[in-house]
């Protein structure tokens, strides 16, 4: 597949759509333990079930599929999309790093160090350069690499067997112990 503008903008987007549906669910998970709250537990999964869907959207505009999966083991392109999602999650906290170094340069500058601006002002390009290796990365993964596996029925990570998806096997989630009102 000859990779063009619009599918590259595209994959672009759908890549920060991933990031950002995993982050809202690791913080709902965070929430989630820290307070044992039962009623989180549904939009934990429906985050993750809305997650995934988002990577077979992506897997199928880019063809990428594979027969078996959902296995006790990973498959290649099941890999793949556990690989790309933690990717794209790099990437956002790449970014959310660089704005807490620009902040915090920005009051260096307005206390007159500028020495310390000077030094934070190479980690930041530091943290750009490694910014643009992760999303470099992860265009060779999904227009280049992905084309050398084979073709996947589902998309999941080891943790997305949490859900149960209708597999007798599946491992469901742990027992919460419940809030007390």
């Amino acid at each position: 597949m000859i990779k063009n503008l619009w599918e590259e903008a595209l994959v672009e987007e759908v890549v920060y759509l991933i990031a950002h549906l995993a982050h809202a669910e690791q913080h709902l998970m965070e929430v989630e333990g820290e307070t044992k709250l039962e009623d989180l537990v549904p939009y934990i999964d429906e985050l993750r079930e809305r997650r995934k869907k988002v990577g077979q959207l992506l897997f199928s505009i880019l063809e990428v599929s594979e027969e078996g999966g959902g296995g006790e083991f990973r498959t290649k392109v099941e890999s793949l999309w556990c690989t790309l999602k933690h990717l794209a999650m790099a990437l956002v906290h790449c970014d959310e790093s660089a704005e807490k170094v620009i902040r915090r340069m920005d009051c260096y500058i307005a206390q007159g160090e500028k020495q310390k601006a000077e030094e934070l002002s190479k980690r930041l390009r530091e943290l750009y350069e490694l910014r643009q290796a992760i999303r470099g990365f992860i265009t060779d993964l999904l227009f280049d690499i992905s084309k050398k596996l084979k073709k996947v029925s589902s998309v999941r990570c080891r943790e997305d067997l949490c859900i149960v998806e209708g597999d007798k096997d599946a491992v469901q989630r742990p027992e919460r112990i419940p809030q007390e009102t």
